[in-house]
């Protein structure tokens, strides 16, 4: 039998131990070290309110939906499997912005509410700008000086130039042809 030499751990032997078993903890300490992500709230808020748009579009506009897939290609009997699918678009986006109402109402903080923070607002972003009456938006415009309208229409025009797209002329379906 091997005999060894005992000596009493100075606190020098601790910490290279330490250093050997678990370097983050040796280097960062007792505090909480791994998260769940990080937080970028920009592209959340982003998401949200792109997504929260397109959900409300979609959901204020039956009418003009059921009008494009009559004028498009696509066989009657197929329209109610699309109904379906964006009744099952609006509800599923329904519990999901609940669960993320949930999610930042119960983290006490971090990356993930950060993250549902954002979504959030861009979702309120998006309704306030749809649901808000044009009159304000007319009435804003018109406070505006000389200077400051005629940078908006330039932009505006700048854009209509440069996107030579009619939007009020695009379908969901193609009407040209049968596929």
């Amino acid at each position: 039998m091997r005999k060894y030499a005992f000596r009493k751990m100075t606190r020098e032997d601790f910490q290279a131990r330490v250093k050997r078993v678990d370097p983050q903890y040796f280097r960062h300490g007792p505090r909480k070290i791994h998260q769940s992500g990080t937080a970028r709230p920009f592209l959340f808020l982003s998401m949200g309110f792109a997504w929260a748009y397109l959900v409300i579009s979609v959901a204020r506009n039956r009418a003009y939906v059921e009008q494009s897939l009559l004028q498009g290609s696509l066989p009657a009997e197929y329209h109610g499997y699309i109904f379906h699918g964006l009744a099952a678009l609006l509800s599923v986006s329904a519990v999901m912005m609940l669960l993320h109402l949930f999610r930042y109402c119960l983290r006490r903080s971090g990356p993930a509410k950060r993250n549902s923070g954002g979504l959030l607002m861009g979702a309120t972003a998006a309704a306030l700008l749809v649901y808000t009456p044009p009159g304000v938006f007319e009435t804003g415009f018109g406070m505006l000086d000389d200077n400051s309208r005629a940078v908006i229409l330039a932009a505006s025009s700048g854009v209509k130039n440069a996107v030579p797209v009619d939007f009020a002329s695009v379908a969901f379906v193609s009407s040209q042809g049968n596929y």
